[in-house]
């Protein structure tokens, strides 16, 4: 009889081990013995046999529609589908196309009793699956609750270090690579390089790197990672059905091809070795996000100083630049019914821009051009920081290490309904997590401020003399991207109101000189 073989496994790896030719000899040992003749083999490597979407096996449907086989040679019936429902659709399909479908492993006849066992091995297969899959994800979360890594790939900075019979599987710091990432938080934060400048030092400077050479993307990559701070978090993302169109799809080798993230409290964290410290990490975080606002490459049409720092103080929302009638505006963006996130309102939020940013130069002008008025904003700055400092401050690392603690609570009954931790230990963990939560309640009760019980530094007529006259100095010569730069240094926030508007920050003292010759990055 004229056939075609066909075998299939499931996972990349079991392609690699060779775990497919393992099948194929079993396959021709079998047509050899009771005189088969292979015409075609159809070869399915790492792919899920719950879709039917398959070269190998479309492969195998193509010969039979077209009657260049008389039957098909398989190994046994979770080869050909994991889903019961998907293997009676492929039987029925053979059988009205009169091909003879040989299971080396089983034999069913063409009865009521054969059809029967063929149905009840594909409930088996299937729940197998099933089965198989629910006792892996049991076995991640158990490992990664009692300190395993998962993936033997890590992070720039870390090398692995498999289990053995005295440690599980986990992340050593790599001595090299630590010093390159110390290195670019240091210039993101400290020195206000941009990410694209950092790639471009490390690769002059020939750093260690694990590819080819540094990209901007790994330079964000790595100052966004959270595991630098001590915590490494598995079970972030989980796997869905993907949403591109069918024709898009082509052949996908698991119907679940698609990754998205999960909720933060859903993920497990395993602490690893820090190497950056919380307060530097969260800095680079809030660097990132102002960067972001401020790009260039977000408005290329327009120049606006005050680009990313004007809201509309009705709703908060960003006032970006916007054109009407020719003219330029900061305009409020709920009101223009651009911002879901804001309730729109009936006032109109917006000022031409060209007119604001002058008035808004000429106010600093007028500012740093007077001593008188420097210390003026100097006290008044002070005597907010004393009142500030006789207000109660609660931390803030308590607050999130109290959710984080409300979260760890949720994940250790989940894991105890899913039988992962047995009653004796859900109870030790519960007392451990009271316990702490008691401490962090009454570590909640203010603390004194840094400011609180000491005297600042006296500021004299002469320093702020000195500070006047040197921003004078480069705002006598400013072109537009150094006012730019000084817009942004000196301003945190410019709020519009339909009759006024408040432009609040700050003054520091630099050396303001070199402005006009340095760019930066925040």
């Amino acid at each position: 009889m004229k056939i075609a073989i066909y075998a299939r496994v499931s996972s990349e790896t079991q392609a690699k081990e060779g775990t497919i030719d393992s099948q194929i000899e079993a396959l021709k040992d079998y047509a050899k013995t009771h005189k088969h003749k292979i015409a075609y083999e159809c070869l399915d490597d790492g792919y899920s046999g719950t879709t039917l979407d398959r070269p190998g096996l479309d492969q195998l449907r193509d010969l039979m529609q077209s009657g260049k086989i008389e039957g098909v040679l398989i190994l046994s019936p979770d080869r050909l589908s994991r889903t019961q429902f998907n293997l009676v659709v492929l039987m029925d399909e053979f059988k009205k196309r009169n091909i003879q479908v040989i299971f080396t492993n089983q034999t069913f006849d063409d009865t009521a009793e054969g059809n029967l066992m063929f149905n009840i091995q594909g409930a088996l297969a299937e729940y197998e699956r099933v089965k198989i899959l629910d006792r892996m994800r049991r076995g991640y979360v158990h490992a990664i609750k009692n300190g395993q890594v998962i993936g033997n790939n890590p992070p720039y900075g870390y090398r692995y270090i498999p289990k053995d019979k005295n440690s599980v599987g986990h992340w050593e710091i790599d001595q090299t690579e630590v010093k390159v990432i110390k290195y670019i938080f240091d210039l993101y934060v400290n020195q206000s390089v941009s990410g694209t400048a950092i790639a471009d030092r490390l690769n002059a400077e020939n750093a260690p790197c694990r590819s080819s050479k540094w990209w901007s993307g790994q330079i964000y990559r790595i100052l966004e990672s959270e595991t630098y701070t001590g915590m490494a978090y598995m079970l972030r993302y989980k796997r869905t059905e993907s949403n591109k169109h069918a024709k898009a799809k082509s052949y996908q080798r698991y119907n679940k091809n698609r990754k998205i993230a999960r909720p933060r409290e859903e993920w497990i964290g395993v602490p690893v070795p820090a190497i950056i410290d919380r307060p530097t990490w969260e800095k680079a975080q809030d660097l990132r996000i102002q960067n972001k606002r401020t790009s260039k490459r977000n408005n290329t049409k327009n120049v606006y100083m005050l680009r990313s720092l004007v809201i509309c103080g009705l709703c908060e929302s960003m006032a970006s630049g916007t054109v009407s009638n020719k003219s330029t505006y900061y305009s409020c963006r709920a009101k223009r019914g651009k911002n879901i996130t804001a309730v729109p309102h009936d006032e109109l939020i917006q000022v031409n821009h060209k007119i604001f940013d002058d008035k808004v130069w000429n106010g600093l002008k007028e500012l740093l051009s007077d001593p008188e008025k420097l210390k003026e904003q100097v006290s008044k700055r002070l005597q907010e920081k004393r009142e500030t400092a006789m207000q109660p401050q609660a931390d803030p690392e308590s607050e999130k290490e109290l959710i984080q603690l409300d979260a760890q609570e949720k994940r250790i009954l989940d894991a105890y309904r899913e039988e992962v931790i047995n009653l004796e230990e859900l109870k030790a963990q519960k007392e451990k997590i009271a316990n702490r939560r008691k401490t962090l309640e009454a570590s909640k009760i203010a603390r004194p401020s840094p400011i609180e019980g000491t005297e600042p530094k006296k500021i004299t007529m002469g320093m702020l003399g000195d500070l006047s006259a040197r921003y004078q100095r480069v705002m006598k010569k400013a072109d537009f991207p150094t006012r730019e730069k000084l817009a942004h240094l000196l301003v945190s926030v410019v709020s519009l109101y339909p009759e006024k508007a408040i432009v609040k920050g700050n003054i520091p003292v630099i050396s303001v000189d070199a402005l006009s010759l340095t760019t930066s990055s925040r």
